[in-house]
């Protein structure tokens, strides 16, 4: 099976149109139709359901689809590898990271990544490590940095934990409740969290209250980004809890009062996470390493926990 006619059954299935297929890869739509036959003869089974608005891909053609979008992107690391190994300072790197790594890591490590590739081209999502799974297991992305709930994990991939991280309670600058040295004092504060699809990540207020013995605070609002939550708490009497690395920046402090309280908020630890069975191509283990470097770096300096 040729790489040309895994690309036209992938453009297929990405457009769920043959037509359109045709259109991005400037072929015909026969050309397309009869590469897709040909795989079908070649596996053994339907791959697509035609019908009037085009095409869908069957169970199989979605098992297919998985597999062909590996061997593609291994197909493309390796030709990456190669010109690398020759000495040529480009490629792409595709990384996701959770808020939290991003901010911490990123601004150190990303400027000593584009000193020895000036070229190159990092790719950096925003996400968590059940979203990032089978992207990792495509070879769509290189690595993911951030927590991992999933111990399952562990075994699946290379694991290497960065740092531990604690959250705070913050409120906008000059809140009420700014001298408050206890979750119990914050009993009838209103809240703002983020909420995510994968809930076991989200900055869980009621956990630590609960834990305690204390009433669930009540949440009024519920954000999808780590910077529209801030946001909102800077402009309002909101309380919310973040991890402390998010208030050095490029978030400003100065819009928030950090609340000094008795009881210490562990957040779950930071990890990179990589194929076990693949290496990096030398442009991403380099960027995987000034991720690694950056850690340390902040560790050194007290800007984040360190390891126990």
């Amino acid at each position: 099976m040729k790489l040309s006619q895994l690309n036209h059954f992938i453009a297929a299935a990405e457009r769920g149109s043959l037509r359109a297929a045709a259109r991005d890869l400037k072929a015909s739509q026969p050309a397309i139709s009869r590469t897709i036959r040909e795989i079908e003869h070649e596996v053994g089974a339907p791959l697509f359901e035609r019908h009037q608005k085009g095409v869908a891909l069957t169970a199989s053609g979605v098992a297919f689809l998985r597999r062909a979008l590996a061997v593609r992107e291994e197909m493309r690391r390796a030709q990456e590898e190669i010109d690398q190994i020759k000495g040529e300072m480009t490629g792409e790197v595709a990384v996701a990271m959770t808020a939290v790594a991003a901010f911490t890591l990123l601004p150190r490590a990303l400027p000593a990544f584009h000193r020895r590739y000036p070229d190159a081209r990092a790719k950096v999502t925003t996400g968590f490590f059940p979203g990032a799974e089978s992207a990792l297991h495509s070879g769509q992305l290189d690595f993911y940095v951030g927590p991992l709930r999933d111990r399952s994990a562990m075994a699946k991939f290379s694991v290497e934990k960065l740092f531990d991280h604690r959250w705070v309670v913050v409120g906008r600058k000059g809140h009420p409740l700014a001298a408050c040295r206890s979750l119990a004092e914050l009993g009838g504060a209103r809240w703002a969290k983020v909420a995510l699809t994968e809930s076991a990540y989200e900055a869980d207020i009621a956990r630590p209250f609960i834990e305690r013995g204390l009433s669930a605070p009540q949440v009024v609002l519920q954000c999808s980004s780590a910077v529209t939550n801030l946001m909102a708490v800077a402009t309002s009497d909101l309380l919310t809890i973040v991890p402390r690395q998010l208030l050095n920046t490029p978030v400003s402090s100065d819009k928030f009062s950090v609340f000094d309280l008795a009881e210490p908020l562990d957040g779950a630890p930071i990890y990179a996470v990589r194929r076990a069975d693949m290496p990096l191509t030398p442009l991403a283990e380099y960027f995987f390493d000034m991720i690694r470097r950056a850690a340390g770096s902040l560790i050194r300096d007290g800007r984040i926990d360190p390891m126990p």
